[in-house]
C-alpha cells in the first residue's frame, strides 16, 4: 500500500484521512486508536442509520425495536433497569422508549412484587406479533450490509469484536462498582481510574451522540 510522507496510507476512507491531518499537526502523537475506534463508530452510526430508515415503514426506532426485542427473547418480565443494563443505554433513554411503545399498546406494565418503586414490563400480543413480523426483516436488511462489503473483510470480525466489547463491557462494571464504593465511603481507586468516563446522559443510539469525535 502506498504510504505518505507520515508513514500513513496515501489512499483510503475518511479515518485514513483523520489520521494523516493529526499526524501532521501532532507528530509526536501515535493516532494508531484512533484508526480503529473511529471506524467501530462510523460502522455503528451507518448500521444505526439505515436501521433507523428501514424501520421507519414500523413506525419504529432502533432503540425502540432493541427494547422490544430484549422482551421477546426472554419471554419473561423486565424491568426498566434490567433493560438499560442490557442495552447499554441510559436510564432516561430508556424512558422515553418505553412510553412511546406503550402508548402505542405494544407493551404494558405491572407493579413489581420485589421493588416498590419499579415495574416490570411485558410484550401485548400486538407488540408480540409487530417484533415477530420486524425481526426477519431486519435481518435482512443486515445480511444485505454485509454483503455489501467483501467476504474477506466479514469473515472472522465476531471473535476480535466479541474481545473488544467484553473488555470494555467488563471495564464498565468495575467503573459502576467503583462509583458505589465512592458513595459508601470506600477509598480504594479503581483499576480503571484513568478510564474517562462518559456522562449518565451518554445514549450511542442518540443522534446527539454518533458524531466524529476526533
Amino acid at each position: 500500500m502506498d504510504q505518505d510522507a507520515d508513514g500513513l496510507p496515501s489512499h483510503g476512507d475518511v479515518v485514513d484521512r483523520m489520521q494523516r491531518e493529526w499526524a501532521r499537526l501532532r507528530p509526536d502523537l501515535s493516532f494508531t486508536s484512533l484508526g480503529v475506534i473511529h471506524r467501530v463508530l462510523r460502522a455503528s452510526r451507518l448500521i444505526l442509520e439505515a436501521s433507523d430508515a428501514f424501520l421507519a415503514d414500523y413506525g419504529l426506532t432502533r432503540g425502540e425495536l432493541d427494547v422490544l426485542s430484549a422482551l421477546r427473547r426472554t419471554g419473561e418480565p423486565l424491568s426498566p433497569t434490567t433493560l438499560a443494563q442490557t442495552l447499554l443505554a441510559p436510564r432516561s433513554a430508556i424512558t422515553m422508549r418505553l412510553n412511546a411503545l406503550q402508548a402505542r399498546g405494544l407493551l404494558s406494565r405491572t407493579a413489581n412484587p420485589a421493588d416498590g418503586r419499579s415495574s416490570l414490563l411485558v410484550l401485548t400480543d400486538t407488540g408480540t406479533a409487530l417484533v415477530d413480523e420486524v425481526i426477519p426483516a431486519q435481518l435482512a436488511l443486515e445480511d444485505a450490509l454485509l454483503a455489501e462489503a467483501p467476504a474477506w473483510a466479514v469473515e472472522g470480525l465476531v471473535d476480535p469484536l466479541r474481545a473488544l466489547t467484553s473488555v470494555w463491557e467488563q471495564g464498565r462494571g468495575h467503573q459502576a462498582g467503583s462509583s458505589k464504593d465512592r458513595r459508601n465511603g470506600a477509598l480504594e481507586p479503581s483499576s480503571n481510574a484513568g478510564i474517562p468516563r462518559p456522562p449518565d446522559s451518554f445514549d450511542p443510539s442518540n443522534d446527539r451522540n454518533r458524531g466524529e469525535l476526533t
